[in-house]
């Protein structure tokens, strides 16, 4: 079974083999500002656009700036979080903690196992205070046998062991960069790791990003 997350004039989901199976830990790697909650946004909005519920957790955002941020991108929310279809979490305000909960008060959480895609955006040491990254990623593998899990990280904020089990442990890693090509700034998913797809791939897929259309696959890579 995978869920699909195609939308109306976005080639992203072919590029990207069609869809994503259940049972992935599927990690986003990227430095700050290329692109983490875009791609993350949008893989949501299109699993919500085909009947796929989705919790989303993040580690930056409240929910007022999540809501304009999408609105603003072309990715609208709010109509689903109001029918429950999205739940927008935040560690502390929405589990009704005083202080970082754990990792099972989110995971324990009923109405986020209810959830076919959960996202966490993004990893951050400080976000729980029982955090030891073997512990995280096994227990993120165990609750994804059911659905996908979807994780963000910048490596730069992470030490090298901490990186190296995520690599080990995730199921699937795509990794965002971009370089300046004739005086522009261009944008690239590569798809490092992606053993189960649909149907074939686009190994690096590069991007733009526009106001009112969110994220906008560019017609051919460039090397």
């Amino acid at each position: 079974m995978f869920f699909s997350f195609k939308i109306d004039g976005d080639e992203l989901d072919k590029r990207m083999g069609g869809g994503v199976y259940v049972g992935q830990l599927f990690t986003i790697l990227g430095d700050n500002s290329e692109g983490k909650t875009l791609l993350s946004l949008r893989l949501a909005y299109g699993f919500l656009k085909n009947g796929t519920s989705v919790a989303y957790v993040s580690s930056q955002m409240p929910v007022r700036e999540f809501i304009s941020f999408s609105d603003a991108l072309g990715y609208p929310v709010l109509n689903e979080i109001i029918s429950g279809t999205f739940m927008f979490v935040t560690p502390v305000f929405i589990l009704r903690k005083p202080k970082k909960a754990r990792l099972d008060d989110l995971l324990n959480n009923e109405k986020i196992r209810e959830k076919n895609v959960l996202i966490i955006d993004s990893l951050n040491p400080a976000m729980f205070y029982d955090f030891d990254i073997n512990t995280y990623m096994e227990k993120l593998r165990k609750f994804s046998e059911n659905r996908v899990v979807i994780l963000t990280a910048s490596p730069s904020s992470l030490d090298d062991a901490t990186t190296l089990r995520i690599n080990q442990l995730s199921t699937t890693i795509v990794t965002l960069h971009s370089k300046e090509l004739g005086g522009m700034k261009r944008h690239f998913i590569d798809l490092v790791k992606y053993p189960m797809v649909v149907r074939s791939i686009q190994q690096s897929i590069p991007f733009r990003v526009e106001p009112g259309r969110g994220l906008i696959v560019e017609i051919s890579s460039v090397s």
